[in-house]
């Protein structure tokens, strides 16, 4: 009978999102994730596979973080609209109030890596699908509710969207001002509520 693991697999997993979304993938080595985790290379490599397992279920871990965030903010917020009013402003604080000028570790790591990593490049591209799917589910709330006109294609506006959070998580790199942010999430709600 083996021995059950004597870590927690989602705190090893967090403690290993923190180095690659500080570091990069290319940049990080086991050595950092040893350091990082408390594991030793031989328990990860057990538990993982690789650097690649690890960073796929970083991967996993991170979208899960996004949900959910959604799904608190949904429990909160009468309405859709006011869900995704809410995360934009979220995430513009986390850059102004934290000094969390990490951008999107999905992001940063396809930019990195899809030209010469297939294999992640093909689980970031279904990350990236699966949070275009939680943000559809907003925007077909918001039609619903009549906040969004509901003969806009839903798929087209949360592509927009989902675009515009990464762009902004890539902004928040560069330490914009408030009044910059303020301005790019009043001019997103303008374009998914116009007539």
């Amino acid at each position: 009978m083996s021995r059950a693991p004597e870590y927690n697999r989602d705190e090893v997993i967090h403690k290993a999102m923190q180095v690659f979304w500080a570091r990069g993938y290319g940049r990080t080595s086991v050595t950092d994730l040893v350091a990082a985790t408390g594991l030793k290379p031989g328990s990860l490599y057990a538990a993982f596979g690789n650097k690649q397992g690890l960073f796929v279920a970083v991967l996993r871990h991170y979208g899960k973080r996004f949900k959910s965030r959604v799904q608190r903010l949904t429990d909160t917020e009468r309405s859709a609209l006011g869900v995704i009013r809410t995360l934009l402003i979220t995430i513009a604080d986390e850059a102004l109030h934290t000094g969390h000028q990490r951008g999107c570790l999905a992001v940063n790591s396809l930019l990195e890596l899809a030209s010469h990593e297939p294999d992640i490049a093909r689980h970031l591209e279904a990350h990236n699908e699966e949070m275009l799917q939680v943000i559809t589910q907003l925007v077909e709330r918001a039609q619903a509710d009549g906040d969004i006109r509901p003969e806009r294609n839903a798929r087209a506006l949360s592509a927009f969207l989902l675009n515009n959070i990464w762009g902004m998580q890539v902004m928040c790199k560069s330490r914009p001002n408030r009044a910059a942010m303020a301005a790019i999430i009043d001019g997103i709600l303008v374009s998914l509520t116009a007539a």
